[in-house]
C-alpha cells in the first residue's frame, strides 16, 4: 500500500484515504495512521496528520500533566475556564524551561518536572498549606479513632 491509497474499511460504506506519518519524539520513531473521507493525496494527508498528531499530543500533556482534565469543560464558562488555565499552565512552564540550559533541539522537555517546578518555586505556600490541612485530617482521624469510648 502506497500512501494516499484508497481503502475500504470493514463495516464503513465509505472509502477512506489513508497514510502515515513517522514520529520522532522518543528514542524509537513512532508511527501513526491518518485517514480522511477525501482525497487529499498521501504527502498533504501525512502533513496534515503529523500536524494534528502534536495537536493531540499538545492537549494530552495540557490535561494530564497539568491536572486540567478534572474541569468541567460541558458548558460555555467550563471551556473558556479550561483555555485560560491551560494557556496560563503551559506559559508558566514554557518560562520556566526557558531558565533551563540548552539541551537538544529535537527533544521535548520533561513537562511534568517543569510543572512541579513551577508548583515548588511559586506558589510554595499553597501546596504547604494543602500538606498542613490534610495532616490535620489525619490527626484528627487517628484521634477519633483511638479516643477512649465512654
Amino acid at each position: 500500500m502506497v500512501r494516499g491509497s484508497l481503502v475500504k474499511p470493514i463495516g464503513l460504506d465509505q472509502t477512506m484515504c489513508i497514510s502515515w506519518v513517522w514520529l520522532y519524539r522518543n528514542t524509537e520513531p513512532e508511527q501513526r495512521f491518518v485517514m480522511s473521507n477525501l482525497d487529499l493525496g498521501g504527502k498533504y494527508l501525512a502533513r496534515m496528520g503529523k500536524r494534528r498528531w502534536r495537536i493531540e499530543a499538545f492537549f494530552k500533556t495540557v490535561k494530564g500533566r497539568f491536572g486540567l482534565e478534572r474541569f468541567a469543560q460541558h458548558s460555555k464558562q467550563g471551556v473558556m475556564r479550561w483555555w485560560c488555565l491551560s494557556g496560563m499552565a503551559f506559559l508558566l512552564c514554557h518560562l520556566q524551561n526557558l531558565d533551563l540550559p540548552e539541551r537538544e533541539a529535537d527533544r521535548w522537555p520533561d513537562w511534568g518536572e517543569l510543572a512541579r517546578t513551577v508548583r515548588f518555586s511559586f506558589v510554595p505556600e499553597v501546596r504547604r498549606q494543602a500538606l498542613q490541612l490534610e495532616l490535620n485530617a489525619l490527626d484528627a482521624f487517628q484521634h477519633a479513632l483511638f479516643a477512649p469510648s465512654t
